[in-house]
Formats: C-alpha cells, structure tokens, sequence
C-alpha cells in the first residue's frame, strides 16, 4: 500500500489555483524543464535528489512530477519513507494541457 496520495494533472491545476502549501518539483533533466514546466516548480533532476534533499521545504507538501510517472513514484516512495508529507503526479508532465506552464526561468 503506498503511503501517499498520487493525483491527476487536473487536480494538480485545482491545487496550483487555490494557491496550496505546496512545492511543485520538477523531476526531469534541465534542458526539458527549459522546454516547458508547472508554473512555480523548480527543477531537482531525479539523478540530483538524493544530493539536494536538503533543498526541499520540511513544511510543504511536495508534488513530484516527471516525464511519464515512474521517476516521480520512485521519489515519493523514498521521501514518503523519510517523513516528508509528497504527492506523486499520475503520468508525468507529458500529458499536461492546463494553463500552469511556464518556459524558460
């Protein structure tokens, strides 16, 4: 049974509207964040997380997303773990069509 929640794109932009307590982690290489991305996220690829752990907030929800679903599952699993309260986003950013992108830094 996981030990978290795991959400759709569309409750993701309900989420992103309300204004949550809630970092949004981009979990894919630079050059595709670069390419487009979750308003807000900031990028930690997922070969770099386990070295900038540090990094992510203690006191917000942490919404992992990825390419496709698996990197962000992977990462919610061991955070869940390690007492940090994490949402897995359900198929990665590469289904999203919502109005929360942003391009560039």
């Amino acid at each position: 049974m996981m030990a978290y929640p795991t959400i759709t794109m569309a409750y993701l932009d309900m989420w992103l509207e309300r204004g949550e307590n809630m970092q949004v982690i981009d979990l894919r290489n630079r050059e595709s964040y670069m390419q487009g991305h979750f308003y807000g996220a900031i990028n930690i690829p997922f070969e770099e997380l386990e070295e900038r752990i540090k990094e992510l907030p203690v006191n917000k929800i942490l919404i992992f997303y990825c390419s496709r679903g698996s990197k962000s599952m992977l990462a919610c699993n061991r955070l869940s773990r390690s007492g940090y309260q994490v949402v897995n986003v359900a198929n990665g950013f590469h289904l999203y069509r919502g109005k929360y992108t942003a391009t560039g830094l």
